[in-house]
């Protein structure tokens, strides 16, 4: 739900991974509805493209999640999600570690 994540805490700030055809577009408008956007890319200039749209460039994808109420992901395909959800010091978050949300 935007504006809120139905726990009694607004949702204000997003994390996204992928800005190609679909999430460039998406994370474009997020931040033009209001929202803090920090977006990663594996190809770096489809990321930065979105700077001058008031979109935050992240390093990396867990640089993007860092903060974030939410995260998204919009990535290719099944090994690219594997490749960066999963690999040591990417995105994977261990549940037990993670912030609590209610």
């Amino acid at each position: 739900m935007l504006g809120g994540t139905g726990m009694g805490k607004a949702l204000t700030s997003i994390g996204f991974v992928g800005t190609g055809i679909m999430g460039g577009h998406m994370a474009r408008r997020l931040a033009e509805a209001g929202f803090r956007v920090k977006a990663w890319n594996r190809t770096p200039d489809k990321a930065v493209a979105l700077a001058t749209d008031g979109v935050e460039i992240a390093v990396s994808a867990a640089d993007a999640a860092i903060d974030a109420d939410a995260v998204i992901c919009m990535l290719s395909s099944g090994p690219v999600c594997d490749e960066v959800l999963l690999s040591e010091g990417e995105l994977s978050v261990r549940c037990d570690a993670a912030r609590r949300l209610s």
